[in-house]
């Protein structure tokens, strides 16, 4: 009597499905990262508040509701993605915080603001970063806190 369920060779394809796309979402993650939180060089704005409405309004972060909360980073990028390899400390699960501090500006939600009027006030400092890395790639920005 022949075994039930599906033949094996049917089920390769499903597999080299599941991992090809488990490979791009990877991908898709950094890249999400780099849109959500690199700007550099900085965009130039007439100010800070003003920057931080453009920025969310570009990066796609206020299309279905306005982001509470966003931080930017003007530095390049290899910079940050040497966090994962040397320039981070571990600290817990693929965490890793930064050995020097990089330009910042964290955007806020104002009261009142909805999507297609989403109003940000902005926090400018400089400060050490934690990223979450998958691959030796950041993927993840802990929330950066700023007077």
């Amino acid at each position: 009597m022949a075994p039930r369920g599906p033949h094996p060779t049917f089920l390769l394809p499903l597999i080299l499905l599941a991992v090809g796309l488990a490979q791009l979402s990877e991908g898709a993650s950094y890249e999400k990262f780099v849109r959500q939180h690199v700007d550099n060089p900085k965009t130039i704005a007439r100010d800070d508040q003003i920057y931080c409405n453009l920025m969310m309004q570009r990066r796609g972060l206020t299309r279905t509701a306005c982001k509470p909360t966003n931080t930017f980073i003007d530095t390049p990028i290899n910079q940050l993605r040497d966090i994962c390899k040397y320039a981070g400390t571990p600290v817990g699960d693929k965490l890793y915080d930064s050995h020097w501090s990089f330009d910042v500006t964290v955007c806020r939600v104002l009261p009142g603001s909805y999507p297609g009027n989403c109003k940000y006030r902005a926090a400018i400092g400089n400060t050490r970063i934690r990223v979450g890395c998958e691959d030796w790639l950041p993927v993840h920005l802990e929330p950066t806190y700023l007077p």
